[in-house]
């Protein structure tokens, strides 16, 4: 009975991980197509994620990222975990479907595998590597034109696809080039930190600094709750795995996606078409593959 309370307890935490991280993509096409500019969006947000981390990583831990020791790593996966992809993500989801967008963050994991592998970190498995073939078939068709009903080039659609990548490529450095990284909370919260420091000088030399506190807005609100999401959703990835390990938490990538498409549906009248239903399953069906293999791999002896 305790161990079904318990696996109860993480399926209700990813059901909601999945529902906010969906979500999210319908709350950021939301603010951008109100006119908030993507640099100022992004370092709002990492702002308030920032301030979130740090302060459950200090009541965690009872102290504070070390940037003598780690400035240089923060400093990469600020730039490279959180500057870059979410001005990239922010410029995208003005100009293409949520939906789409909440599918495509998925293929996180199939880039990452490719990463590793074309670093010799990974071994070559036939199954994954039909699992990342599917994820990039999938992927490539929403990217040419699979979410309008005839082919439609759209370049937003192809900066999305960065997205992944530049979060896979912080995933690959962190596990490759920090032998005892902080504790996750401090981790997470020095790379938006991280993020804001250099995204600010950005926004004031572009002029694309949005000032929140005049005259906020509801825009301005889902601002701020953007960053909450963020530093949520780190919480209850955490909170998951300790309950039920990695591999179940690796569902939470099917429930945004489908999360994502159903808020697209609800709030912008998203339409689905034949061709974006067969590409989301082909990328469903990749992260399977490899998700599943993974964890054989890793159920063996050490």
């Amino acid at each position: 009975m305790k161990v079904a309370s318990i696996f109860s307890l993480a399926f209700c935490l990813l059901l909601l991980l999945g529902t906010i991280r969906g979500g999210a993509t319908s709350l950021a096409k939301f603010v951008t197509i109100n006119d908030i500019p993507a640099i100022s969006y992004a370092m709002w947000q990492s702002l308030t994620a920032a301030l979130l981390l740090l302060t459950a990583g200090y009541l965690k831990t009872k102290r504070l990222p070390s940037f003598r020791q780690a400035g240089g790593h923060y400093l990469f996966c600020g730039i490279v975990g959180a500057a870059l992809p979410n001005v990239l993500f922010f410029i995208a989801i003005k100009n293409m479907n949520a939906g789409a967008m909440a599918v495509i963050l998925t293929l996180g994991p199939i880039f990452t595998y490719t990463l590793l592998l074309g670093l010799g970190r990974e071994t070559v498995n036939r199954f994954r590597l039909i699992g990342l073939f599917l994820g990039l078939v999938g992927g490539s068709m929403i990217a040419l034109g699979g979410t309008a009903s005839n082919f439609t080039f759209n370049v937003f659609y192809l900066l999305g696809l960065l997205c992944p990548i530049f979060y896979a490529s912080m995933s690959v450095y962190v596990s490759c080039r920090m032998s005892s990284p902080a504790d996750p909370f401090l981790l997470a919260g020095a790379t938006h930190f991280v993020s804001f420091l250099v995204l600010l000088p950005v926004g004031l030399i572009t002029q694309q600094i949005h000032p929140i506190w005049i005259a906020p807005d509801l825009t301005d609100g889902l601002i701020l709750l953007h960053g909450l999401i963020g530093a949520t959703a780190y919480a209850l990835l955490f909170k998951i795995i300790e309950l039920a390990g990695p591999v179940f938490y690796s569902f939470s990538s099917y429930i945004i996606a489908v999360t994502g498409v159903i808020w697209g549906i609800l709030l912008f009248g998203e339409a689905l078409t034949p061709t974006f239903l067969i590409a989301t399953l082909a990328i469903f069906f990749g992260l399977y593959l490899i998700n599943a293999t993974t964890e054989r791999a890793g159920s063996g002896p050490n």
